[in-house]
């Protein structure tokens, strides 16, 4: 506390001893000991002369420049071969560095820790007896390396955590939260009080629900909850999650939702059932303004009972290397993690996933629960394979097998866009999945003003306005027509009499299923699977659209068997690459390429605010002060565009720059983004920038 008297000033002491106590705390469970030499170590060379200057502690000493304080502890523990927290003490204010470039940084700054010992640093505090490291790591350094991450996480939470206090007098107060055992009586009580007409969907769901219960008695591990579209598995899930919790002592649920499309979906559900402040939400589409403090402070350190976030969010901090990242980790030690749509899990990180999970279970007493429809063959890493939630996954495809008739195509013939839009229009409700942005903006201006449309290139405020419309449409029998992208699939919760699917991934056809007949409510509803006159993406996408153009070569592709779905993966993740160069940095100790190459979004798309309702004022917030805060509020008017697009748009002067990786749509060019299609002006060549111009 610089210039504050000096009965005001945070006692070094202190606050190593009192940072010690609070990650010896949060990594007692899988790394004993080890938090409290972290915790004594970590600012150690803050008892150099220069620093105590450069704060104004010791006016004799007075010193502007940077004081590197951090190499001090990593030095104490090279001397005394305790080498995981050279990492984690160097980096825990930058980050955690590369084996090399901290070894490199050691050797450069060697000379601190003879000038710290002669400026006052207390000699015992060099002589701290070691804890051994944990046996079941033993020569892995994949292993060592996400140990020494959980260790990091328990540090820098604690040094964040203490500081605070410090200032604030107390530790922080989150105000009422409620234990495991209340939300899970009260999501008990709740699914006790549900009165279901008799349909065979309604009595799938009891029987995934009673499963779900039963099989939370069991032991912590891994699980998979394999259910069909529409079966209740998010409470479902949820209820074994809370009572796995509540009988084995864990300390927490962590719900990890794949996209943010849907994630709000998923937390109304909950506060629904648990109430309002039940819930922390943890991801970027959260809107600051309709955050709560509490909200706001849990999702820094998931300090929570109940944590809801993303596969983003949860996964890149597995593999992060900064501070404020890392910080919540350790708290996913001793918790139930439920996965939710794991066959979104990107192919080419598979293996770095399916290391961390298993990892999880092995070592840091982590339930996970794999769910999905469409169950890939994941964590063969264990000794064990997942044992399954469902006791007769088979029994329970087939009784929802008459919910939808899936209509194959009876030739390789392409359905051209006019053909496919007359089929359409015979049916007053009508849902179409096609592979590419520009196809769903194509097959909707033939199918007419009446149509509905979803794609990326509507900002998230737009897609849930138009999906809001979409539901009240479908619960009121009013004719409803949408054409989509594949982010209306997994987890979008609606219910079309007619689905028509561009021929791909044999997942992503099993999931337009599900938006099919959804509650069983019709004697049978129809997906008709067409042969597009595009293609998917290339990619991962495109792949599996090949895969699953052999199985129905192969008279193979029958989407109500379960077991199709091991086959389809095993192909597929055949065929593809399943690791970004992960693996190998792990192997090196190289933590930051390790978060560099761990990323599971393509970083190629630069962001643009649209300017639809409610851009303007948080526009006028970031224009010259860009902010977290403020990046937050713009988060759900972001799109995200190709560097091409980018530098046409520039060239005709559309885009107004706010920083140099984000822009705003210039005042005059808003015809732009279409009230009906988002960004769209490829039908019309950018030849002169007045054609922009409204």
């Amino acid at each position: 506390m610089k210039d504050a008297p000096r009965d005001q000033w945070h006692l070094l002491q202190r606050h190593l001893e009192d940072s010690a106590a609070l990650a010896e705390e949060f990594a007692s469970g899988f790394a004993p000991g080890w938090g409290r030499i972290a915790g004594l170590w970590h600012d150690a060379g803050k008892y150099q002369r220069a620093f105590q200057g450069r704060i104004g502690a010791d006016p004799d000493a007075h010193c502007d420049a940077r004081v590197d304080h951090s190499t001090v502890g990593a030095l104490i523990a090279r001397n005394r071969g305790a080498h995981p927290l050279c990492f984690l003490i160097a980096g825990h204010h930058g980050g955690i560095a590369n084996k090399q470039e901290l070894a490199n940084r050691m050797e450069r700054q060697s000379h601190l820790l003879a000038e710290t010992r002669r400026d006052g640093l207390p000699r015992g505090l060099e002589e701290e007896i070691l804890p051994p490291i944990p046996s079941w790591i033993g020569t892995d350094a994949r292993k060592l390396a996400l140990w020494t991450r959980f260790l990091f996480s328990a540090l820098t939470d604690a040094d964040f955590l203490d500081t605070e206090r410090f200032y604030k007098g107390q530790l922080r107060d989150l105000g009422e939260t409620m234990l495991l055992e209340a939300l899970r009586d009260r999501i008990d009580a709740h699914l006790d009080a549900i009165s279901t007409r008799a349909t065979k969907v309604n009595a799938m769901r009891a029987r995934v629900l009673a499963d779900c219960r039963t099989a939370a008695e069991l032991p912590p591990g891994a699980f998979t909850l394999t259910v069909p579209t529409g079966g209740g598995k998010t409470l479902a899930s949820l209820c074994f999650g809370l009572r796995h919790a509540v009988k084995h002592g864990l300390r927490r649920v962590i719900v990890v939702i794949p996209y943010t499309s849907i994630i709000e979906q998923t937390t109304d559900t909950y506060r629904e059932v648990l109430g309002e402040d039940a819930v922390i939400e943890h991801h970027s589409n959260l809107d600051p303004d309709r955050e709560t403090r509490r909200n706001r402070l849990a999702s820094e350190n998931w300090d929570a009972p109940l944590v809801v976030t993303t596969s983003v969010q949860f996964f890149e901090s597995l593999y992060a290397n900064r501070p404020a990242k890392c910080r919540k980790l350790h708290r996913i030690a001793e918790a139930v993690v439920i996965l939710d749509e794991v066959q979104t899990f990107p192919a080419n990180l598979l293996q770095p996933i399916e290391s961390a999970l298993a990892q999880l279970v092995a070592h840091y007493r982590t339930t996970v629960v794999l769910c999905t429809a469409t169950m890939p063959v994941l964590l063969n890493q264990l000794p064990a394979p997942p044992r399954e939630i469902i006791k007769d996954v088979r029994g329970e495809f087939a009784s929802v097998a008459g919910r939808c008739e899936v209509i194959l195509p009876s030739s390789a013939k392409a359905t051209t866009w006019e053909v496919l839009a007359s089929e359409l229009q015979r049916h007053e409700s009508v849902l179409a999945i096609v592979h590419r942005r520009a196809d769903a903006e194509a097959l909707a201006r033939i199918l007419g003003d009446d149509c509905f449309h979803l794609s990326a290139r509507m900002c998230g405020a737009h897609r849930r306005e138009v999906l809001a419309e979409v539901k009240t449409r479908l619960k009121s029998g009013r004719p409803c027509r949408l054409v989509a992208t594949q982010l209306v699939e997994a987890g979008v919760d609606v219910d079309f009499p007619e689905v028509y699917r561009a021929m791909g991934g044999a997942d992503s056809l099993a999931q337009a299923a599900g938006r099919c007949n959804r509650e069983g409510s019709r004697n049978r509803g129809y997906l008709h699977v067409f042969v597009a006159p595009t293609e998917p993406p290339r990619g991962i996408l495109r792949t599996a659209k090949e895969t699953t153009w052999v199985l129905w070569n192969q008279g193979r592709l029958d989407l109500s068997d379960a077991d199709l779905f091991q086959e389809y993966f095993r192909r597929l993740y055949g065929m593809v690459e399943t690791d970004a160069g992960v693996i190998a940095a792990e192997k090196e100790l190289r933590f930051r390429d390790s978060a560099d190459n761990f990323r599971m979004i393509d970083d190629s798309g630069i962001a643009v605010v649209a300017p639809y309702r409610g851009s303007d004022e948080r526009i006028a917030d970031v224009r010259h002060n860009i902010t977290r805060l403020g990046m937050r509020r713009l988060q759900p008017y972001l799109v995200s565009l190709y560097p091409q697009e980018i530098d046409q748009l520039n060239r005709a002067g559309a885009l107004d720059p706010l920083d140099d990786h984000l822009f705003a749509v210039s005042p005059p060019f808003v015809s732009l983004y279409h009230p009906r299609f988002g960004f769209t002006w490829q039908a019309h060549p950018l030849a002169e920038p007045r054609q922009l111009i409204i």
